[in-house]
């Protein structure tokens, strides 16, 4: 109660401060349009809260173009603890008050919250509200948990919730509201949320202006085809679903492409004239990523931004995996989980083939306490040799989680291969974890880095 209390003495020194010396509401005078445009700045319960400063504010809120169920968001003190119960309350209370003419005006339809099977019915109800309401954008992310268990309680999107048989094919009885929504959806995020390849091909074919498609966490996921008619694709997100067969990308306008997980049985990419950024995202060895980057090759001409994410990369077979000449890479952006406090100089050899790269990213995790890689004299050759060459336009690079201890080599060898360096940005901080040992920089060392950089060259330690 005194928390209530509290919350209610703030709405009135709100409201004070909303009213003139004559007692004349300011924001009242405000044209409806840009009183929305304040209230979508807000969090959604934040602008729900606003009925209470006036009668004329009662219903205002209900003109935002954004539902934004993000549990994150919630910034009062007594929301902070919801239970799925009364998420699942609010939500729907939420809709009940958008329905109607209300309703044509929602745009974008966002629930973020850890949500399982047992709340089914009602993210049905939301899932055919925001489909039969022409909603441009829906993201439903339901959990980061990926585990076995987990999986088994997780929410099923049924066919019937999209007026399918469970053959995929449209039912008789399916409300035609349902079927324009699907004609106005640009983007679609689905996390921890389980739908099979029928489901998404039906989104991809009656969704022509769906614009960017996102996977997360989906067990139910087999095969995926993205072929030429769904030709406004720009972006496919394809992340840990772990038990995905095939993946078919032909003759489409993608423009970037993200694939975290195992590698699949079968990828296929050709004729993706557009492709020009490319994340491959996945904690195994070296060869692996290269095996499942070497099968697109078809985008490596136009290709602009890489992201690689490898485990415990080793140096003395580096040198059988460089990867392909890429003539026009801007940037590339290597994710090491490492065991191994050398090997990382190997990836010098990497950007060698690489003559338009301009930004080059080392994020850097440690597991455990790094220990000495063992290697050959000719992999040290190898590498002394790639330390000679000089790089023609790269102008930026930033290493976080840097480990003077252990990086101090590979600082020094940038430095003298890069001889157009503008920007170099060193970070300590950001690491999934410190390995045994591991210190943030004196002033000594970080000292000794300064003075392996040019005057001119911008050089930020975080």
């Amino acid at each position: 109660m005194a928390t209530l209390s509290r919350m209610e003495g703030a709405d009135q020194r709100k409201r004070a401060r909303l009213t003139s010396p004559e007692g004349k509401d300011r924001m009242s005078e405000l044209p409806d349009e840009i009183v929305v445009l304040i209230l979508s700045r807000l969090t959604l319960r934040e602008a729900v809260r606003t009925s209470v400063l006036s009668k004329p504010w009662r219903y205002v809120w209900t003109s935002i173009p954004a539902l934004n169920f993000d549990a994150n968001n919630i910034s009062s003190c007594c929301y902070r603890v919801l239970l799925g119960d009364e998420y699942n309350k609010w939500v729907s209370w939420v809709l009940a008050q958008r329905r109607g003419p209300k309703a044509s005006n929602v745009n974008e339809f966002r629930v973020c919250y850890d949500l399982d099977k047992a709340s089914s019915s009602h993210i049905d109800r939301w899932i055919k509200f925001a489909l039969s309401n022409r909603v441009h954008t829906v993201e439903l992310s339901l959990s980061n948990i990926f585990t076995q268990p987990f999986l088994d309680r997780c929410y099923i999107l049924r066919h019937e919730v999209l007026g399918l048989s469970a053959l995929g094919s449209p039912l008789k009885n399916s409300s035609s509201n349902m079927f324009v929504g699907f004609k106005s959806l640009k983007t679609l995020s689905l996390k921890a949320v389980q739908v099979d390849d029928k489901a998404i091909e039906y989104f991809l074919s009656n969704c022509p202006l769906l614009e960017r498609l996102s996977l997360h966490l989906n067990s139910a996921l087999r095969n995926l085809k993205v072929v030429k008619p769904y030709l406004l694709l720009r972006h496919l997100e394809v992340v840990s679903c772990e038990l995905i067969e095939t993946i078919e990308i032909c003759d489409t306008n993608l423009v970037s492409f993200t694939y975290v997980g195992k590698k699949p049985k079968t990828m296929l990419l050709k004729n993706a004239p557009k492709l020009v950024e490319v994340s491959i995202n996945r904690y195994e060895s070296m060869c692996h990523a290269r095996a499942m980057f070497l099968q697109l090759s078809c985008c490596f001409s136009q290709l602009e931004s890489l992201q690689l994410t490898v485990c415990q990369p080793k140096l003395e077979i580096l040198g059988n995996y460089i990867l392909p000449e890429l003539k026009n890479l801007k940037q590339f952006v290597l994710i090491v989980e490492r065991w191994f406090n050398v090997s990382l100089l190997g990836f010098l050899v990497l950007i060698k083939n690489w003559p338009k790269l301009q930004r080059f990213v080392l994020q850097l995790s440690y597991n455990g306490t790094l220990r000495p890689d063992r290697f050959s004299e000719a992999s040290r050759a190898n590498i002394r040799e790639a330390a000679k060459y000089r790089h023609p336009c790269l102008k930026m690079v930033e290493i976080a989680g840097y480990c003077n201890a252990y990086d101090f080599e590979l600082f020094k060898h940038i430095i003298e291969i890069v001889v157009l360096l503008e920007k170099i940005i060193i970070d300590t901080h950001n690491l999934n974890s410190k390995p045994v040992g591991y210190k943030q920089l004196r002033s000594g060392e970080e000292q000794q880095l300064r003075t392996l950089v040019s005057p001119e060259v911008e050089f930020v330690i975080l």
